[in-house]
């Protein structure tokens, strides 16, 4: 099986990066590799991360997603690229299922299925039950929070676009640039993530938000000759696929692959 490396961005939060990296140590087999990127942090979190057994790049002040990315991917030894959100919680079996999700299927970029919202649930339990139901499901999409990158498809496209500032954008574009190089990218029911969900978003004041995300569009735009959502038969399209998607999802498995629930998030700290 291929080598792993996992590459974590941090933006505070730190609540939410001792909960993913707990999940993270608890449910991924050695060897794997660490990577966190101090973007940074003001409350804490590197002072915490000095105890953590992971290699740490630390940065002066917040980079954005994809430099932060980007020294990780730079820094990193494995085969496999895992690029998460610090507000993800793992369960039993998700990386050994994605590596050979990946390996077996030929893929690109792999992702698994995840659940949006408070943990207000049994996880474990949950991800059990969903996984033995879902693990024949496949999905010719992405799940951004959690992805698995070959490193051949790195060495053939390049890294994250860092024109792109804090979040936003660069996760599609990287999608759409791997895609166009020939690589096919999928999401598997054989793995199950708990996703809290716009972690880093309300960690950046709603004045820095607006201003990057005006930013990220006007470059994809320049990039694409488009935006993300196209125009009103590009969306239209979309999202009646979308639905069909789910509604043969849930007909065949009885669960959707990405599951959303109303989110409870109180200024950063994770709700149980």
């Amino acid at each position: 099986m291929k080598s792993l490396s996992l590459v974590i961005a941090l933006y505070n939060q730190l609540e939410f990066t001792r909960q993913c990296l707990a999940s993270i140590k608890a449910h991924t087999p050695a060897p794997f590799e660490l990577i966190l990127i101090d973007n940074g942090c003001v409350d804490g979190t590197t002072e915490y991360l000095r105890g953590v057994d992971a290699t740490v790049i630390s940065n002066a002040q917040n980079l954005g997603c994809a430099k932060a990315w980007n020294q990780g991917i730079r820094a990193s030894r494995g085969d496999v690229i895992g690029i998460l959100n610090n507000d993800l919680l793992m369960t039993a079996g998700w990386s050994e299922a994605l590596l050979a999700f990946l390996e077996q299927g030929g893929y690109g970029i792999v992702c698994p299925s995840a659940r949006e919202g408070p943990l207000d649930y049994d996880l474990a339990v949950y991800a059990r039950e969903f996984t033995q139901a879902c693990a024949g499901a496949v999905r010719r999409e992405l799940y951004a929070p959690c992805m698995l990158i070959d490193r051949a498809v790195f060495d053939r496209i390049g890294l994250f676009d860092e024109a792109f500032c804090y979040g936003g954008c660069e996760d599609t574009d990287f999608l759409w640039r791997t895609k166009a190089a020939g690589f096919s990218v999928a999401m598997t029911g054989a793995a199950l993530i708990h996703h809290f969900s716009k972690v880093t978003q309300v960690a950046v004041s709603r004045t820095e938000t607006d201003q990057y995300w005006d930013h990220n569009m006007a470059h994809f735009k320049q990039k694409w000759g488009r935006t993300i959502r196209g125009n009103w038969f590009q969306r239209r399209f979309t999202d009646v696929k979308a639905k069909l998607i789910k509604r043969s999802e849930q007909r065949r498995f009885g669960h959707t692959l990405v599951e959303k629930f109303p989110r409870r998030v109180d200024r950063g700290k994770p709700l149980e």
